[in-house]
């Protein structure tokens, strides 16, 4: 922005101090102070509701590309399935025998991990 260094501010301030007088300049100050904080803080606050709208914005562009992401591998998922005769959640094959002797699981149980197997 501007930069002023101390001989231009002396400088503008004596020709105020002439052009204006001891007895306005106070309270033009004051003034050109006021608007300089009313400036500063509509420039801040436009500033933050940017980064607020830029975040908002990169956090929509992530979630699309996740729920894409996740679309595609569900797809992959069914198409793989699709392959294999398998419905989306049904199970074949040995894990699906003891599965079937197994009794249901009730609401306070914890899930049943499969015992590890040992290798010969």
């Amino acid at each position: 922005m501007l930069s002023f260094g101390p001989l231009e501010i002396m400088l503008i301030l004596a020709l105020a101090l002439v052009f204006l007088g001891p007895e306005k300049l106070p309270e033009v100050a004051r003034q050109v102070g006021k608007f300089v904080g009313q400036i500063r803080r509509t420039t801040d606050e436009l500033k933050r509701t940017l980064d607020a709208e830029i975040r908002d914005e990169e956090r929509d562009r992530r979630l699309a590309e996740y729920r894409e992401r996740q679309a595609a591998a569900v797809a992959e998922r069914e198409k793989t399935l699709a392959g294999t005769g398998e419905a989306p959640g049904e199970i074949t094959g040995p894990e699906a025998e003891s599965a079937a002797n197994e009794p249901a699981p009730t609401e306070g149980d914890a899930p049943a991990v499969p015992p590890a197997e040992s290798t010969p």
